[in-house]
């Protein structure tokens, strides 16, 4: 900088001339000290003019530390100006692979987001049929791209796009919400956030767990069939959450799922949810988890325009995998007022083990006259139990952002020239759903008001390897048995094997 360096020339000048006078001064004294002694020294005349000299020498002296205090001055104060002004400017980190730029005060946040999730999968099929021929093959599950940010410290937004799906969909909106996160009443410990737009409320444990970090490539086939009831992505809603460090509550009013319904829907769906989560256990290494949960669809969309309504539920499921679009078990329209799903959570870490499980019931209102079955409405269930083992030691942590248990992160990045691997993990799990609602037996048609969805039962081995905290593969083997009458009574039913592959990035 130019104030530098003249600073450092001054300096340089100052100090040269001091050392001068100081040596002109001491020879002048010695002079003048041996003067009356020795013949040849100087005369007086002399020493007065080498007097007169030193005093302008001491003078320019005198102006020179006057300039340097000047100079320090100005470059202290150009020094400040210069930190305020890096401290104005706005920062931006790249933390685990995502960028974000964040204000000086912290009030505004805005961060690129990204997930991709490639699988593979090969089916075996006993027996094969037309009907539901699971073809192998690829597909992208996830394509999401987008940005979420704070606006004025207490305003959230989020705007992603999906790209990818389960072999037939189109790009269509993830989520879109804007998010009020600065009232905190009843002396709570973090704010309650109030939402409103499209987004995914967790609808369960398994459900709290992000799609990027759960132990096998889909949900339990019960958990994701519930989610789509009333939550799920892309659902349009206003909600509330409200957390503390031990839990996590939740309530929200839903409506339709962004994106073009195969059926348009003439009045769209209404429907809620509820949830709560307790983490009444917590050490450094080990947590329990304790939750419930209920949700419903209080008016079915209605399909037909008009003075008459056609509104109708419908359950089914594929089997633990997306490659396929195929459903094997699917209870047909049911012609309904809605429907009430209940949920209980349990589950646990401990050092580098987890385990979790969860169940759920669903009841059908329906709408027709009651036929000679009792009960009339039908009711249908599921659960699953799961767990891992980190081989190299991570732990899955109980979090309050969704109330539910976060996925590992490992401990030692890949680096084949240090030696490190990453972390390892080994999963399994076991489900059953079940959409058979008084089905009667093989061979003869169902009684009436009998539903005949199906029985699906999925066992699933996983080997999770996480290179860093950006990129993962997941290698599953599932083992899937499907029983299902149809309308004559003949068994539908299916048993198949699959081996698949998610590649995954996500920041």
């Amino acid at each position: 900088m130019p104030a530098a360096r003249t600073f450092q020339r001054t300096v340089r000048t100052a100090v040269l001339t001091g050392l001068w006078w100081g040596v002109s001064h001491a020879a002048l004294a010695q002079a003048v000290a041996t003067a009356p002694t020795q013949g040849g020294g100087i005369s007086q005349e002399q020493a007065l003019t080498l007097s007169a000299r030193l005093d302008a020498l001491e003078t320019r002296n005198a102006a020179l530390e006057a300039q340097i205090a000047d100079l320090k001055a100005q470059t202290s104060s150009a020094a400040q100006i210069i930190r305020d002004t890096h401290a104005a400017q706005p920062s931006v980190t790249v933390s685990n692979g995502r960028p974000t730029v964040t204000s000086a005060d912290g009030a505004f946040k805005f961060a690129v987001r990204s997930v991709v999730q490639f699988d593979a999968a090969s089916y075996s099929e006993r027996p094969r049929t037309a009907a539901n021929d699971l073809g192998s093959g690829t597909n992208f599950r996830r394509a999401r791209l987008g940005f979420d940010g704070t606006a004025f410290k207490d305003w959230n937004y989020a705007l992603w796009g999906e790209f990818g799906g389960s072999g037939g969909e189109a790009a269509i909106l993830n989520q879109a919400y804007v998010e009020y996160a600065g009232w905190k009443p009843f002396g709570l410990e973090e704010p309650v956030r109030l939402r409103l737009g499209a987004w995914a409320t967790p609808a369960g444990l398994e459900d709290a767990t992000s799609n990027t970090e759960e132990l096998f490539l889909e949900r339990p086939a019960i958990a994701e069939m519930v989610r789509g009831f009333a939550t799920g992505d892309g659902r349009t809603g206003a909600g509330a959450t409200a957390r503390g460090a031990r839990w996590y509550a939740s309530g929200l009013w839903s409506g339709k799922v962004v994106g073009s319904p195969a059926t348009p829907e003439i009045d769209q769906q209404s429907g809620f949810a509820a949830r709560l989560a307790v983490n009444p256990i917590h050490g450094a290494d080990y947590d329990l988890h304790l939750g419930a949960s209920i949700q419903g669809i209080l008016d079915p969309a209605d399909t037909t325009a008009g003075p008459l309504s056609t509104r109708a539920v419908r359950l089914q499921e594929r089997p633990e995998l997306r490659v396929s679009g195929i459903r094997l078990v699917d209870t047909g329209a049911l012609n309904a007022d809605g429907l009430t799903a209940y949920g209980l959570e349990v589950g646990g870490s401990w050092r580098n083990l987890y385990g979790a499980a969860e169940w759920y019931q669903v009841d059908v209102n329906r709408r027709a006259a009651a036929p000679a079955v009792s009960p009339f409405d039908p009711s249908f269930s599921g659960w699953y139990v799961q767990g891992a083992w980190a081989i190299t030691g991570e732990h899955h942590a109980w979090t309050n952002a969704n109330g539910g248990f976060a996925g590992i992160r490992p401990a030692r990045v890949f680096d084949p020239r240090r030696a490190t691997w990453g972390a390892w993990e080994l999963a399994g799990r076991y489900s059953e759903l079940d959409l058979n609602d008084h089905s009667g037996v093989a061979g003869a048609p169902a009684p009436a008001g009998g539903v005949r969805g199906g029985e699906q039962t999925v066992t699933t081995v996983g080997l999770n390897w996480y290179p860093n905290t950006v990129v993962r593969f997941l290698l599953d083997y599932q083992w899937t048995r499907v029983t299902r009458l149809n309308a004559p009574g003949a068994n539908i039913g299916e048993d198949v094997n699959v081996v698949s592959l998610r590649s995954q990035f996500a920041f």
